[in-house]
């Protein structure tokens, strides 16, 4: 059973490579303030190893990854 996340903001990149995903989701979580809450959605399967791995490094809270069919959502919390 998965817990609802309301996100703050959604960042739609589906059929986006991984490197502009990357790009586009450090660039949404700038604008936000601490504590909220970013959906991530996109269809490029490599970055279900780049974005935890990047939200590691630089100490962002990654929330929950839920895969929808050909669809993945990150919940990323900005801290």
């Amino acid at each position: 059973m998965s817990t609802t996340i309301a996100p703050d903001k959604t960042l739609d990149t589906r059929g986006i490579a991984c490197a502009l995903v990357m790009a586009k989701t450090k660039m949404a979580l700038q604008d936000m303030e601490p504590g909220t809450i970013l959906e991530v959605l996109t269809t490029d399967v490599c970055t279900e190893f780049d974005i935890p791995a990047w939200s590691k490094a630089t100490g962002r809270e990654l929330i929950q990854t839920v895969k929808e069919q050909d669809v993945i959502k990150f919940y990323i919390r900005k801290t």
